[in-house]
């Protein structure tokens, strides 16, 4: 088994375990593994931007398996997380795990 065979093993056993870190969550009508990093999203949240009429921005950021996604999603594009939209601000692939930044608009 070679290096990066290693690597993919240690993304879905270790790093995406359900029993470890990651959590089952519905991504685009598809159930996956999931981490919703709360210490970037209590971060983000610090420095939430208001937007006219009282609008603001919601971000968060998921990593997943770029096995379990697919082709990386392009920014600007819509993605739903457990039945809400989300827009793709960002989107890093470390290895195969994808980092997904997400943002909605809320009131």
């Amino acid at each position: 088994m070679g290096f990066k065979d290693m690597v993919r093993e240690d993304i879905k056993n270790i790093f995406l375990d359900p029993d470890v870190f990651g959590e089952a969550h519905i991504v685009d009508g598809r159930e996956m593994t999931v981490i919703i990093d709360e210490n970037e999203l209590v971060e983000r949240e610090k420095k939430v931007k208001t937007m006219a009429e009282g609008l603001h921005n919601k971000q968060l950021l998921i990593y997943v398996s770029g096995e379990d996604f697919g082709p990386e999603p392009l920014i600007g594009r819509l993605l739903e997380l457990d039945g809400d939209d989300y827009t793709v601000t960002d989107v890093s692939n470390e290895d195969g795990i994808y980092g997904i930044s997400l943002e909605v608009k809320e009131s």
